[in-house]
């Protein structure tokens, strides 16, 4: 369900949109507000491609249930960037090195040209050509790319900082809360029960009372499942990430653009498993009511 979720066209574009690519491109880099980072956005978009995101979603995911089931200890979301290294280092090292000097800014008077990350500067010089600043920067940035870390940690989760990891003593949270719901499910089956046993002693009301009684929240299922496909909690999701704070994710302006992406794909798969359990559950207590009107009087 989580990768289905996630795996999802809505969003792809929102991580390879220009908003996006161009926060990377800014908080990475030391340019000024006004700098056209175009040539270097397009490059990025170029090379990250679906495959290498669906990767790195699929290992987020199932490093987070790892960490759930205690498998491991902490929870380290990050990003694989290898590949990303490999092409820019190996196969498209001149085209990037183009992309990269077309991105950056003429030096104002005082600047030295180059990329500076510890004085905050990135520029070019007036004077020397694209091609032939090139030449001067690449055998810095590519062996400085080379050395960049393999991953970047997006944040770190430790079994100290989550006391709501363990439910039940010696159970990670699935394993925990599958068995809390289906001890709730057996509590809910059994009153439920006796409850038919109490309305009326014959076989033909206690049927009847079992399937009136299961149509109701049957009913209220399917169309909380049916709204939910028809787009109605939308305005409450804008509502609620509009006031919602991601100050403290890596990209915060992007942030709340991919969670609304990300819940919009994931609402018609809800949808569905609503539908579908109020469905089944509607089949039977039909057939439920059926079998007690079908049922003889007690004479």
């Amino acid at each position: 369900f989580y990768i289905q979720a996630l795996d999802s066209q809505p969003v792809y574009d929102v991580i390879l949109s220009e908003r996006t690519i161009s926060q990377l491109v800014f908080e990475r880099l030391p340019l000024p507000p006004e700098a056209d980072a175009k040539p270097l956005e397009n490059f990025l978009m170029d090379i990250l491609t679906r495959d290498y995101l669906r990767d790195q979603l699929s290992g987020f995911i199932n490093d987070l249930f790892d960490f759930l089931q205690g498998k491991t200890g902490q929870f380290q979301p990050s990003i694989n960037i290898v590949p990303i290294k490999n092409t820019i280092t190996q196969e498209r090292t001149d085209e990037f090195m183009m992309a990269l000097i077309a991105s950056l800014p003429v030096c104002q008077p005082g600047l030295p040209p180059g990329i500076h990350l510890e004085a905050g500067s990135a520029c070019k010089p007036s004077a020397v050509p694209d091609d032939a600043f090139v030449a001067q920067l690449e055998d810095t940035v590519v062996p400085l790319l080379a050395f960049m870390p393999d991953e970047i940690q997006l944040a770190e989760v430790s079994p100290d900082e989550t006391e709501w990891q363990f439910f039940l003593p010696g159970m990670a949270v699935p394993a925990s809360a599958i068995l809390g719901i289906l001890f709730l499910s057996f509590v809910a089956l059994i009153f439920w029960y006796i409850g038919a046993l109490i309305a009326d002693d014959s076989w033909r009301i206690r049927l009847q009372w079992l399937g009136w009684t299961l149509l109701i929240p049957a009913i209220i299922i399917f169309l909380v499942g049916l709204s939910m496909g028809n787009n109605i909690p939308s305005f409450w999701i804008r509502y609620s990430l509009e006031r919602a704070d991601f100050s403290g994710l890596p990209f915060p302006e992007a942030a709340g653009i991919l969670l609304n992406a990300v819940i919009r794909a994931a609402l018609p798969i809800i949808a569905r498993s609503f539908m579908m359990m109020g469905g089944i559950s509607g089949a039977f207590s039909l057939g439920f009511i059926f079998w007690g009107l079908a049922t003889p009087r007690k004479t």
